[in-house]
């Protein structure tokens, strides 16, 4: 792992068409993945990016400013790494920069309203998705996924969540907290969902860094698509089998698509409201 980013490492983070993501730890202390493609890199050890929406990641940053980072072009070459929030401001030439982009210079309903700061801490080597083996895996995924399907009737997903999941040409990441304290994403577009309530893995092609994941580990999955539709599942590991597959556990599910972003599992219940007829608002 590399402590500052080269100038090609700059230059690959500069262009607007990418799929950036940047996880943080939530107030449960569970990791959290959002796509943010304004993420680049201000200096070989500073990274920015710009909000448009109000979400939590913002949040989660201000409170605990550890982070973890992944960056994939559309030859789909990545890198990823870890940073630590430092501060944000509202107006200067990032801010400029941002906001005459055509993505944003020409959007009535959003533009930048912050740009945000994180120091490096390391970043990987660029490293390429070896497509072969994703596909090999995602097909042995496909056929031994229904023995991990859960006997519980309970609609967790909505049908067209767990549809979206199962796709074998939707992108996944994977993201836990390591030993550090600091957030990981790992790529895992060979897994997929089996029923409601479940996420089904295959170990390889990334074996070596999701030896990290045990039993029990909370994890965040997110689901994108290049059409930007996208989904944030959050759960508990339940460990790998010795043929490498495990599967995940769903417990929470976030809205990660704008305009409005927020937990849609488990849903909050509608109670009735009965006011006292002394009650001065029934008067």
């Amino acid at each position: 792992m590399n402590q500052i980013m080269s100038k090609e490492d700059l230059k690959a983070f500069a262009v607007t068409i990418k799929i950036g993501l940047v996880a943080t730890i939530d107030d449960l202390g569970d990791p959290h993945i959002t796509v943010l493609s304004t993420l680049s890199g201000k200096d070989e050890k500073t990274l920015m990016f710009g909000k448009f929406v109000k979400g939590t990641s913002t949040d989660h940053l201000l409170a605990r400013p550890k982070a973890g980072f992944l960056i994939m072009n559309t030859a789909k070459e990545f890198w990823f790494g870890k940073m630590d929030y430092s501060h944000l401001l509202k107006e200067g030439e990032d801010y400029i920069m941002y906001n005459n982009q055509p993505l944003y210079r020409y959007n009535t309903y959003f533009g930048i309203n912050t740009v945000y700061y994180l120091a490096l801490k390391e970043i990987s080597e660029k490293e390429s998705l070896p497509m072969g083996q994703v596909i090999g895996n995602a097909l042995l995924v496909l056929l031994l996924k229904n023995r991990f399907k859960s006997k519980d009737k309970k609609e967790v997903m909505k049908p067209w969540a767990a549809k979206f999941t199962a796709k074998l040409d939707t992108l996944k990441f994977i993201s836990f907290i390591d030993e550090s304290g600091y957030p990981q994403i790992v790529p895992i577009i060979q897994a997929q969902s089996v029923g409601s309530s479940r996420i089904v893995i295959k170990n390889a092609p990334f074996s070596d860094r999701l030896s990290a994941l045990k039993e029990g580990t909370k994890v965040a999955i997110l689901a994108f698509s290049m059409t930007m539709e996208d989904i944030l599942l959050k759960g508990t590991f339940q460990g790998f089998c010795k043929r490498g597959f495990g599967y995940v556990e769903i417990e929470r599910i976030y809205n990660a698509m704008p305009p409005i972003h927020k937990y849609i599992y488990p849903e909050n219940e509608n109670k009735e409201v009965l006011f006292s007829a002394k009650d001065p608002i029934a008067q």
